[in-house]
């Protein structure tokens, strides 16, 4: 299925948004079928070591990556969450206070400038993007309004546009909707795609799709046709994902809560 392709200074007004949602809707069976992995793809072989206990118990969610430091967002209750860096060895280097970010329920950092991009997630909350600036005392610079998209947001950055991928749908049993966008919110392109299980991460390696759900990262390609499903033996519930370049291909990192811990899959993905 191709994706829906929009001139890139289209605003997300409320039509265009709830148009977007409508097409994933009724993709339905279409979409499912359709971005349905070749049976002729090659598995291919990935463990996972444990990187660092986390040592905050609160409800953990989001996570990035950059230049040797982990940051992890934590639901902290009443619409607010908590972002924290730490080293690989679980080494608390900061904490933000409570910010108004939601469940905080991805984090993506933008390689060229540091900035943090924090999805609000959950079922029944409408989707926003708030920019967090790290340097100093952390705080909110911007917020980006994707609630016509539908809730259960996540985010990642795509550094190799300079945009963003941000997931919506109407709970988070989907289906749901994948938008291409500016900095600024105006989609470029979109995909449908069905439920893969509980959505918990998102990131994007070059232009492949890395979409964290159920103990399973889903690649797919900008098109939105799946090319792969990696299958991760943990417990716990899946929490945020992250990248790292690494060559031609990308670090990735999982998190996982109950108890809070990040790992790191092996080898690189590419």
């Amino acid at each position: 299925m191709q994706p829906t392709r929009l001139p890139a200074d289209t605003p997300l007004t409320r039509r265009t948004a709830l148009g977007l949602a409508g097409a994933a809707a009724l993709a339905g069976a279409a979409t499912l079928a359709g971005t349905a992995r070749p049976a002729a793809a090659a598995e291919r072989s990935y463990t996972f070591e444990l990187v660092f206990d986390v040592p905050d118990t609160d409800n953990m969610q989001g996570l990035a990556y950059q230049h040797g430091r982990f940051f992890v967002g934590f639901d902290v209750g009443g619409g607010m969450g908590v972002i924290r860096e730490y080293r690989p060895d679980g080494t608390k280097v900061k904490e933000s206070a409570p910010l108004d970010v939601g469940h905080a329920a991805e984090v993506s950092v933008r390689r060229a400038d540091g900035l943090l991009y924090v999805a609000t997630g959950g079922g029944t909350n409408p989707t926003k993007v708030n920019v967090v600036d790290w340097t100093g005392e952390p705080r909110i610079v911007r917020t980006i309004d994707f609630g016509s998209l539908g809730n259960s947001g996540l985010v990642a950055v795509d550094d190799r546009r300079d945009g963003l991928l941000v997931h919506a749908g109407p709970g988070d049993n989907g289906p749901f909707v994948f938008a291409f966008t500016d900095l600024d919110g105006n989609v470029r392109s979109t995909f449908p795609l069905g439920y893969q299980g509980v959505p918990q991460g998102l990131e994007m390696s070059g232009d492949k799709v890395l979409y964290y759900t159920n103990n399973t990262i889903t690649v797919l390609d900008r098109a939105g046709t799946i090319l792969e499903a990696i299958t991760i033996p943990l417990t716990g519930e899946s929490e945020g994902l992250a990248v790292a370049p690494a060559g031609r291909g990308s670090r990735v990192f999982v998190g996982y809560n109950k108890p809070n811990r990040v790992y790191a899959m092996t080898p690189a993905f590419r």
